[in-house]
């Protein structure tokens, strides 16, 4: 099987991903990580690019990874992924691809968008991007009713890695039995 974790930065994709992979003994896949290291650092190859192009070879690369993987795996994806702005075909294919391919679980702090933005822009600003806050604050607001309307499934928290891998375990599970 294939495990989708979907949502915007600074929601632990990748941490609560990885140790969801430990906890079922699949591998696991980060598309931001796989990004870098085999075409360029995100942030710098936005700044050269541009966001659109960003994307294009985003979702190439997605592809070409899918492509290369049948085992059971968890793929944490990139936080633009399924709500690219000006980009309705790939979104729509991207979103197909996920429902034919596996479960997607999107991560979330909380379904309030202002105790959401509060959570995820500080620690998208902790990180060290050189992010702006308005900027991030107000990219998080509009892709927020998005974001809350896509995954299989849906974790709203805000508990340690541990317990989100662990409820996304379960969650995983209950899904797999209907």
């Amino acid at each position: 099987m294939k495990i989708f974790i979907i949502g915007p930065g600074g929601v632990g994709k990748s941490t609560c991903g990885a140790i969801l992979a430990n906890l079922l003994g699949y591998n696991f896949l980060d598309l931001d990580k796989e990004f870098c290291k085999r075409v360029e650092n995100v942030g710098k190859y936005i700044n050269n690019n541009g966001y659109k192009k960003y994307c294009l070879e985003n979702s190439k690369l997605f592809y070409e990874i899918l492509s290369q993987h049948s085992e059971n795996f968890i793929f944490s994806l990139s936080s633009g992924f399924l709500v690219h702005e000006n980009l309705e075909d790939l979104i729509l294919k991207h979103k197909q691809t996920l429902k034919e391919q596996g479960v997607s679980v999107l991560l979330l702090p909380s379904d309030s968008i202002d105790e959401s933005t509060g959570i995820v822009v500080k620690r998208q600003l902790a990180r060290g991007f050189g992010l702006k806050e308005d900027r991030e604050k107000t990219k998080f607001i509009q892709r927020f009713p998005i974001y809350k309307e896509l995954g299989d499934i849906r974790i709203f928290s805000q508990d340690k890695p541990e317990i989100i891998a662990e409820q996304m375990k379960k969650e995983i599970v209950f899904y797999n039995n209907f």
